[in-house]
């Protein structure tokens, strides 16, 4: 566990009166808010992604069709919205989940792989030390001449795939959802931004990243500067980073990572 038992009541006092924006999509924000909330923080929801179903399919179902008949030694998830992908998909296929209970799964990060069991009910066999992709790939270096079904998002980098083939795989990789811009929010952030009303800012993904940076003035780009702004892993960070920014990395690429690493700023 990230806290000892008596540690949320004193960081409490710490986060009491501070804002935080949670930039991710609205139905991913929940377990960030009560996580904020009971640390005395003000969450403030401004959501600049949100997901949608692939434009074309076709190819998903095909590699699903694929996956039932044995067609692939390892299935690939890399994020939560792809596992309600998956299983959105092969409710409307009617797939059931006993396709998967001897299909060699990889997982990227412990959400995933908990959003994976709560959706299967299997444990993934292949769950990293570090909570990226990077570390996926690396861990994964016994699959030469292997198949890899990689279901992620429209806008994925491309890094695992290349780095999985670099250990030989024979990677397909298949759009399971899109990412798109969130609907505009009523929430005034380029004016908080530059009365300087905010705290922190979680970011979960490069898209969530992308997105924001995109809504703000120049004066609410220039005030950003002066605000902590915490990345959930290394290549969002990166995001951050090609548009002039310093942002921190949270230790654990999950919820209880970005709110740690709230906590140990001063």
């Amino acid at each position: 566990m990230l806290f000892s038992r008596n540690f949320p009541a004193m960081a409490a006092e710490t986060l009491a009166g501070r804002r935080v924006v949670i930039t991710r999509a609205a139905d991913r924000a929940a377990g960030l808010v009560q996580r904020l909330r009971a640390l005395g923080a003000e969450p403030i929801v401004f959501s600049t992604i949100a997901h949608a179903p692939p434009d074309d399919l076709a190819p998903f179902d095909d590699a699903l069709q694929r996956l039932v008949a044995g067609g692939y030694d390892w299935l690939v998830l890399t994020s939560v919205t792809a596992v309600y992908a998956l299983a959105e998909r092969m409710r409307a296929l009617d797939i059931g989940t006993a396709v998967l209970m001897h299909q060699e799964v990889a997982t990227v990060g412990p959400a995933t792989a908990a959003s994976y069991t709560a959706q299967f009910g299997w444990i993934p066999e292949l769950l990293p030390e570090r909570f990226d992709a990077y570390a996926l790939a690396d861990a994964m270096d016994d699959v030469s001449g292997k198949r890899l079904l990689l279901a992620n998002a429209d806008i994925a980098r491309d890094t695992l795939e290349r780095r999985l083939a670099e250990h030989g795989a024979l990677v397909e990789r298949v759009i399971a959802y899109r990412t798109v811009p969130a609907p505009a929010s009523e929430i005034d952030i380029n004016s908080m931004l530059v009365d300087g009303q905010i705290d922190a800012i979680f970011f979960s993904s490069g898209s969530t990243v992308r997105f924001f940076l995109a809504r703000l003035s120049d004066a609410a780009l220039a005030a950003l500067h002066a605000v902590v702004l915490i990345c959930i892993g290394p290549s969002t960070a990166e995001t951050l980073r090609e548009g002039g920014y310093t942002p921190i990395v949270a230790r654990e690429a999950s919820e209880a990572g970005l709110v740690e690493a709230l906590l140990a700023r001063p």
